[in-house]
């Protein structure tokens, strides 16, 4: 089994993963300027939303398994409301 290797003039040479991933994604988004992005409108307008359903779902749980419960199938159904409309 032969190891393989980035070219040694290649700008992806000692980076992390992480700062691959980043690079690849500017590239990305440089190469498509001026055309919305779908999934970059989903995540600004949602984010917000399923973050703070986490918290109030983590925050039912510490009430109790009933009240956690009971949170999670009222976040699944606000969560789920915001998504599809």
């Amino acid at each position: 089994m032969a190891a393989t290797t980035a070219p040694a003039g290649s700008p992806l040479t000692g980076r992390s993963l992480v700062g691959k991933l980043a690079m690849r994604l500017q590239a990305r988004a440089r190469s498509r300027q001026g055309q919305p992005s779908r999934v970059g409108g989903w995540l600004a307008d949602h984010t917000g939303t399923i973050t703070a359903l986490g918290f109030a779902d983590t925050a039912c749980w510490h009430w109790g398994s009933t009240a956690g419960l009971i949170g999670t199938a009222a976040c699944v159904l606000v969560a789920e409301f915001k998504v599809r409309g």
